[in-house]
């Protein structure tokens, strides 16, 4: 799929956040269809909404069964210790009929750390209505043109549980391959599962 010109701006290091007394980067960004900026109080409801929306989502967020708002605020407000960390949600675009004004729904959340020039991407999480329609990888197109232009990131990190196939091939498909696997206890169950580290490289 051939993605549009990204338009984007980011808030840098002298102008980070504070989301409930964390700091965390900004990243505004969007492109024809879809808006990413950073999560707040009115949207933490749509992230709590997303965590409780089926049980293929734990793939992405990690935990399983019901997850309370307190636990995902909990959550979005990781930071790393150089103050690196972004917690952002993804809307889609739809512009109306009578006024023109575009309007935006919550569509799902993405989240990482910048650790020198590297990217993990720790979370990105779609809402199952707003699947399977490039919303994903627009969102992670977005990111990485930012963090690639602000901070200089020149490789990108990710981990996926072995048993999530369609999560292996949607990295996949962005450019992102495999090197190494490792065996981590998840969920409720403390089962162990194989997670799959992937890297892309940027040119």
């Amino acid at each position: 799929m051939q993605l549009p010109r990204l338009e984007s701006t980011f808030s840098g290091r002298n102008q980070i956040s504070e989301m409930w007394g964390i700091r965390l980067i900004d990243i505004m960004a969007d492109d024809p269809v879809i808006l990413i900026k950073p999560i707040d109080d009115r949207s933490l409801q749509d992230a709590a909404m997303l965590y409780n929306s089926g049980n293929d989502i734990r793939y992405a967020t990690g935990m399983d069964g019901f997850v309370p708002i307190s636990e995902v605020k909990s959550r979005l407000g990781y930071t790393g210790s150089e103050d690196k960390s972004f917690a952002s949600g993804i809307y889609l675009k739809s512009v109306r009929g009578g006024d023109g004004k575009t309007d935006i729904s919550f569509a799902g959340m993405v989240s990482g750390t910048v650790l020198g020039h590297v990217l993990w991407i720790r979370q990105l999480s779609i809402l199952p209505a707003c699947r399977r329609k490039g919303t994903g990888s627009r969102a992670v197109q977005l990111v990485i043109g930012c963090l690639r232009q602000e901070l200089q990131i020149s490789e990108v990190y990710v981990s996926v549980l072995g048993e999530n196939i369609p999560g292996l091939r949607f990295w996949e498909k962005l450019g992102f391959a495999e090197i190494n696997r490792v065996e981590k206890e998840l969920f409720s169950d403390n089962q162990k599962y194989n997670v799959i580290i992937m890297r892309k490289t940027l040119q």
